[in-house]
């Protein structure tokens, strides 16, 4: 009996995976295109990945990963309510719409002078889709490369300390989308009501399409897989000319994002050289290495290896 849990444990592992990975893609509904990008992102992964085996790896990386999809799954709403709460009590120190509008080519207006149908549609998909996905596609690729720095580095440089740098920004500056300001058409073709015009419009500077993005963007290029920094640099620089070809951003608001997502990326490779990040590390290797013992009869990796590399027909 003891010997059939132990051979089931792995298995088990990895279908509760499966079914936080499945779970992951149902939040926002992405359709089998975005499965595809998503699933490129992980090609390749093998040059990056990490020594350990999965055994090790997955209490600690399963645990991580339910709670980003938990904080995805309900940080939608909470962020709603934020914004409407800043609709109808926040009262901006700045207001830099005019200002915006009167810097030239702040509207990106180089970026429209060519707008068949299909460029349209190709940016509008990869702006309603990018902003989840981009910060996915990392944290995926760091999790099938069984690494915890890693992925606490993505995770970090993402959403989890973005949100919260991000808001007070948010709360002082008032700067609305380009099309609002200037009166044309919304290139997103959302059907906004009046009332949701309001909230919906907000929160520009900086543009955290970009930022997520462009955090993206720098740690894949810290990648061995020349494949995924590909797939990750076409992807992530088209959300970026999105924000501003679909007018959303404002040129400055894109600049303003990306030297966020830079800052970002720097405090979150200090947070995960940090002491503190490391003995967090360290208890969930731990984990995984009394969960691994158990699953081989109560003998270490150690003592297993020794087994393999001992010659026949010596004993001890």
């Amino acid at each position: 009996m003891t010997g059939w849990i132990r051979r089931s444990i792995l298995p088990l592992l990895l279908l509760i995976g499966a079914a936080l990975v499945y779970a992951i893609t149902l939040v926002e509904h992405w359709g089998w295109g975005w499965l595809v990008v998503l699933a490129a992102a992980l090609l390749g992964n093998r040059k990056d990945a990490g020594s350990g085996s999965w055994l090790r790896f997955l209490p600690g990386g399963l645990l991580t990963l339910a709670a980003f999809y938990l904080i995805y799954r309900y940080a939608g709403p909470l962020w709603e309510r934020v914004a409407a709460a800043e609709t109808k009590h926040v009262r901006h120190l700045f207001q830099w719409d005019e200002a915006f509008d009167a810097i030239p080519l702040n509207d990106a207006a180089f970026l429209r002078v060519w707008q068949p149908k299909w460029l349209t549609r190709y940016f509008q998909a990869v702006y309603n889709a990018g902003f989840t996905l981009s910060y996915w596609m990392c944290v995926f690729r760091a999790f099938f490369t069984k690494d915890v720095t890693k992925l606490g580095r993505y995770s970090l440089a993402g959403y989890l300390l973005q949100v919260p740098l991000v808001l007070p920004f948010y709360q002082t500056i008032l700067v609305r989308e380009v099309w609002f300001v200037q009166g044309t058409p919304d290139l997103l073709e959302r059907g906004l009501s009046p009332a949701a015009e309001a909230s919906t419009v907000l929160n520009c500077f900086p543009s955290m399409h970009t930022s997520i993005a462009f955090a993206a963007l720098l740690l894949s290029m810290r990648e061995g897989s020349r494949l995924y920094r590909w797939v990750t640099g076409i992807f992530c620089v088209s959300i970026i000319l999105a924000t501003m070809y679909l007018k959303v951003h404002w040129v400055i608001d894109v600049l303003a994002g990306m030297l966020f997502a830079y800052g970002c990326v720097k405090l979150a490779d200090w947070l995960v050289g940090s002491k503190v990040y490391n003995a967090f590390a360290r208890r969930f290797d731990r984990l995984g290495e009394r969960l691994e013992s158990f699953a081989a009869g109560g003998r270490s990796r150690a003592e297993q290896s020794g087994d393999r590399e001992k010659p026949r027909g010596v004993s001890m």
